[in-house]
């Protein structure tokens, strides 16, 4: 009797130890948080190209501009338990463009490294400057638009790219065709797929 309650009990632990293993692996896909601009009206191009990037076999999700500040927090609590995977992409259009380097900056500073930040020509004020742990910020933007900028700590590169070329305007950047494949194709060679 004494032996069969021995290999429970070891059956019981190994089982233990294999689920506690697995739930803090790290995940085995990149993560890509697409933040739409003021009031989602005007920003459907985030959810097409989260649509694509899907069919890429990418993990991708869009939100709503203010969103960022829970998802940052889960994020934050997944990576002190080594559940996060890498890397990490942030798209933000418009307001969720002026967005994009307070979560970036939010997720670095907590020790969470953001491999890329995409701006969709960031609009309303000025986005703050780029902090530690962030590697590369691509600004696609009109004439018009505001720029990203260095803060303290940041080590990365920024470069911004004029769109004005394919005639777009603030609306429209992130529906334009051009612009859309110039954001998917630099998420596909930075994922990998």
């Amino acid at each position: 009797m004494s032996s069969i309650k021995s290999i429970v009990n070891n059956t019981l632990f190994a089982a233990a130890l294999s689920i506690t293993t697995f739930a803090t692996s790290p995940v085995v896909a990149e993560e890509v948080y697409m933040i739409r601009g003021f009031m989602n009206v005007f920003s459907r191009g985030m959810n097409q190209m989260t649509v694509r990037l899907k069919r890429h076999g990418i993990r991708a999700i869009s939100l709503s501009n203010g969103d960022w500040k829970g998802l940052a927090q889960r994020i934050i609590r997944r990576h002190k338990r080594g559940n996060v995977s890498h890397p990490i992409i942030i798209v933000g259009h418009s307001l969720g463009g002026v967005e994009a380097p307070n979560f970036a900056n939010a997720l670095g500073n907590a020790g969470v490294k953001v491999s890329l930040v995409i701006g969709l020509d960031p609009g309303f004020s000025t986005p703050v400057g780029f902090g530690r742990n962030i590697n590369q910020v691509v600004n696609y933007k009109i004439p018009s638009g505001k720029h990203y900028r260095r803060g303290r700590g940041f080590t990365g590169s920024i470069h911004t790219i004029d769109v004005s070329r394919y005639g777009v305007d603030h609306v429209g950047i992130d529906k334009s065709p051009q612009v859309q494949r110039l954001v998917i194709a630099r998420i596909r060679s930075r994922v990998g797929k």
